[in-house]
């Protein structure tokens, strides 16, 4: 009896786990680089909108060398909102009650827009 249970076992062992070639993968997702590209999110929290953003490409500090040194501008015309900033995350404070439009956009340390410009609207209540 106990020969036919380790027969079995390592029967189903043999069968289920080993194979001579494993098996190929379906898909292999592969991640493009895209230049140009501003990922944007924000919170509300009263009358503040934080705001973070991923810019590829570009640096809003002076250290990494090799990418483009730029800063963000901020402009809302329902808001009468317009800032710049040099970090990637930032606050935008003293926002009226409402619905307002915002414009981001990067520019470089000449004012020049690199390419990349995201809208999103907040709800101030």
């Amino acid at each position: 009896m106990k020969k036919r249970t380790l027969l079995a076992i390592g029967l189903v062992s043999i069968l289920s786990g080993c194979r001579d070639t494993p098996p190929e993968p379906k898909s292999i997702a592969v991640a493009a680089h895209v230049e140009n590209s501003l990922s944007v999110k924000h919170l509300t929290r009263g009358n503040e909108v934080l705001v973070e953003c991923i810019a590829t490409g570009v640096t809003f500090t002076d250290k990494q060398k090799g990418m483009k040194a730029g800063k963000i501008v901020i402009r809302s015309g329902t808001a009468n909102v317009y800032e710049e900033h040099r970090t990637a995350a930032f606050i935008i404070k003293g926002m009226p009650k409402g619905t307002h439009l915002i414009e981001l956009e990067v520019v470089g340390m000449d004012n020049k827009p690199l390419g990349m410009k995201k809208k999103f609207y907040v709800t101030i209540s």
